[in-house]
């Protein structure tokens, strides 16, 4: 995938690459998604993500992740850095077709470039590769604690299809909310 430019708030962002993340990006990848969630759920969340130690661990599934043909991640630089990440793969769920469905398990942003318009890069290549691939339609999960994604994903053409699930990754075990978009009605 090519540089590209990213509008935000009529300003133009300094130019960002989306490009497809590769294994040795495993690192950067775990660091954006541990401090956008840390800066997204530490007032709800106690302790999430772990510190410490754990951190390996949380490196070494992303490694792996990285490494799966049936993950697809896209990243976005700034200045040679990582600074926010999208992946789609066949959907998970057992009430949804894997052939024709695809999840978007994370998309995550670094706090420092929230509001940056690189969500919506992000969230707009994961609809095109999810498209690319096949598929006619493109699931994800959002805690229903998160306003802002929420709102985001509604914004993108996204809606709350009405499974619930309690999230499991959470110490809370908050309760998270499917978003559904079928990919043959235009792009977001």
């Amino acid at each position: 995938m090519s540089s590209s430019r990213f509008e935000s708030g009529g300003d133009v962002a300094a130019v960002e690459q989306l490009r497809d993340a590769a294994v040795d990006d495993a690192a950067a990848i775990e660091a954006v998604h541990s401090s956008s969630r840390e800066a997204a759920y530490s007032s709800h969340v106690s302790a999430w993500p772990p510190a410490g130690a754990d951190r390996s661990e949380r490196v070494a599934r992303w490694s792996r992740w990285l490494a799966s043909s049936e993950i697809h991640c896209l990243v976005a630089e700034r200045d040679d850095r990582i600074v926010g990440f999208v992946t789609v793969r066949a959907a998970t769920d057992s009430d949804v077709s894997a052939q024709t469905v695809a999840e978007m398990p994370t998309l995550y942003i670094d706090p420092d470039h929230w509001r940056s318009g690189l969500g919506s890069a992000l969230c707009d290549a994961a609809v095109q590769r999810a498209r690319d691939l096949g598929f006619a339609e493109l699931v994800l999960w959002v805690l229903e604690i998160n306003d802002r994604a929420r709102t985001f994903y509604a914004r993108r053409g996204f809606r709350a299809d009405g499974a619930t699930k309690i999230d499991e990754g959470t110490p809370e075990g908050f309760m998270a909310e499917r978003y559904h978009l079928r990919l043959d009605r235009g792009a977001p």
